[in-house]
């Protein structure tokens, strides 16, 4: 685990105004301690999930569908993506 930058983002974090700070806390309860680790999934991380209930797996599906329409309803970058010609000249 990277420390100083948990650290810093930790200091940027207490700089910000209360409603800010209230937002910062709003999305970080809405992401699963999964979404946060980068990585591929190794393949205990996949036994141990298909090893909860049903529920507990749409669960957590659920928060990650949640979590990535979020991302593409507010970023513009994929847009940008697909706006390019599909070919080539």
């Amino acid at each position: 685990m990277n420390t100083q930058l948990v650290e810093s983002i930790v200091q940027v974090i207490h700089t910000l105004s209360p409603e800010e700070q209230a937002l910062v806390r709003q999305k970080l309860s809405k992401v699963s301690p999964s979404a946060l680790d980068s990585s591929p999934s190794s393949l205990e991380q996949r036994r141990t999930f298909l090893q909860k209930s049903p529920t507990e797996r749409s669960q957590i599906l659920s928060q990650q569908a949640d979590t990535m329409l979020e991302h593409y309803q507010h970023s513009t970058e994929w847009r940008e993506l697909m706006a390019g010609d599909i070919m080539d000249d």
